[in-house]
Order: C-alpha cells, then sequence, then structure tokens
C-alpha cells in the first residue's frame, strides 16, 4: 500500500501533476488547450494551506509551496478542506461546489470556470488518484 501524502504537500503536488497530466479527460475539457497556460493558486479556507501551480498548453507544468507573486496569479481558488475532499472523491463536481458558493474563485475570472468547465470538474476529480492524508 502507499503511503497517503498530506494534502498540498510538495510529494503531493508531484503526484497531483501525473495524475492531472495522465487525464485526457482534464485536456479535453478545456475550451482551448493549446491556449491554457497560466498560474494559479489553489487554498484552504479553513486552514493556511495553499500551493502555486503553472499550467502550460493545458498542462500542469509545475505544482508546489506558494512562489509566485500575486500580480503573476490567473485566478486564486479556495475551498474548504471537507469540499476538496468532496470533489477529489467524485462525490460532486466542482462547477456545481463553485455555483453553490462552497468553492470561491477569490481572484479571477468566472467565465474561466464556465468556458473550461469540462476541465475543471476532471481536474478536481484526478485528485482523487493521488492517496492523501486530510489532515484531521
Amino acid at each position: 500500500m502507499v503511503d497517503q501524502l498530506p494534502f498540498f504537500s510538495p510529494e503531493w503536488c508531484a503526484a497531483a501533476i501525473e495524475a492531472c497530466n495522465a487525464s485526457e479527460k482534464t485536456y479535453q475539457g478545456f475550451k482551448d488547450p493549446k491556449n491554457f497556460t497560466h498560474k494559479m493558486e489553489f487554498g484552504c479556507l479553513d486552514r493556511d494551506l495553499s500551493t502555486h501551480m503553472e499550467w502550460r498548453e493545458g498542462k500542469v507544468a509545475s505544482w508546489g509551496p506558494p512562489t509566485y507573486a500575486a500580480d503573476e496569479l490567473w485566478l486564486v481558488i479556495k475551498a474548504d478542506l471537507d469540499t476538496w475532499r468532496e470533489v477529489a472523491a467524485g462525490t460532486s463536481e466542482g462547477g456545481k461546489l463553485l455555483m453553490a458558493g462552497k468553492i470561491k474563485f477569490v481572484k479571477g475570472p468566472m467565465a474561466a470556470a464556465i468556458e473550461n468547465g469540462g476541465a475543471f470538474n476532471n481536474f478536481l476529480r484526478s485528485w482523487g488518484a493521488v492517496p492523501t492524508s486530510w489532515g484531521e
């Protein structure tokens, strides 16, 4: 059995890069994957935990501890830990929880999630492929 990795730890992010990039559904869900090159932050609302990632042409190029300046980030997306676990498990879709206010776009255009809804949902679901310790 593979050890569980602490959620959003550098080791978890490295494993998540592989899982996300292996998801053909994520890539196909982008409106224009070849032009989807952005820096983002994913974080938690209920604890001091965040990560930065970079997409290049619809694939995750890097993901780990915060490294980018605020003005470099295109999107900042946050939710509580239970919500991240719910989307990783595939119990709910990210887009539905975004519309319900459980996932929050703290910075960036909401249109990005709508235009790339398939990618957003499958990206979050791919997190479920990473053996995760949710830190409770």
